[in-house]
């Protein structure tokens, strides 16, 4: 049994069930073992739910990291462009943003997971600034937030994403 395993279990159970209803013995019978055996990887379910905030932001960081790399070192965009394509092929993975819908239960529940995401906010809005200025990085950043929320719920077609990302793109050059 690895610790990514239950990380999993408690999305599939926060998927069906609800955060409310996760419970370890859920995650357990999830993975067929014991309750017990979850403590072998996570002190309590509140390590595990940590465990999972620290799973979805490292998914989202390193998809931001990849396209970084490929953006030229010229580009004087680079850390937005790296942002606008790193959520995009976030927002077009549907697996991943069941895994984001799963992390944002946490969130809503759970003040030390919602540090952690602040704090990816506020990384992602101090490198964009330099580059476009605070005012157009928060223009991203809460239009990106909205993509990700509709696409969680459910009402925000991803393929639509790519559009709007390219004309965000656009306005922050202007």
């Amino acid at each position: 049994m690895k610790r990514q395993e239950l990380i999993d279990a408690a999305i599939q159970v926060i998927q069906e069930d609800g955060i409310h209803q996760l419970s370890l013995a859920k995650i357990a019978e999830k993975v067929g073992i014991t309750k017990p055996a979850i403590f072998y990887h996570f002190k309590n379910k509140q390590d595990l739910m940590m465990a999972l905030t620290y799973f979805t932001v490292g998914e989202y960081e390193q998809t931001i990291a990849e396209e970084f790399e490929k953006i030229p070192e010229d580009d004087a965009l680079r850390h937005v462009h790296a942002f606008l394509r790193g959520n995009l092929r976030q927002l077009n993975d549907s697996e991943l943003i069941k895994v984001h819908a799963a992390s944002i239960e946490v969130l809503v529940s759970n003040q030390e997971a919602t540090e952690v995401w602040r704090d990816v906010y506020n990384r992602e809005l101090e490198k964009m600034t330099p580059e476009i200025g605070a005012l157009r990085a928060d223009l991203l950043s809460v239009a990106l937030d909205g993509m990700w929320y509709g696409a969680m719920c459910g009402v925000w077609d991803a393929g639509r994403a790519e559009a709007v990302i390219r004309y965000l793109g656009q306005l922050v050059q202007e």
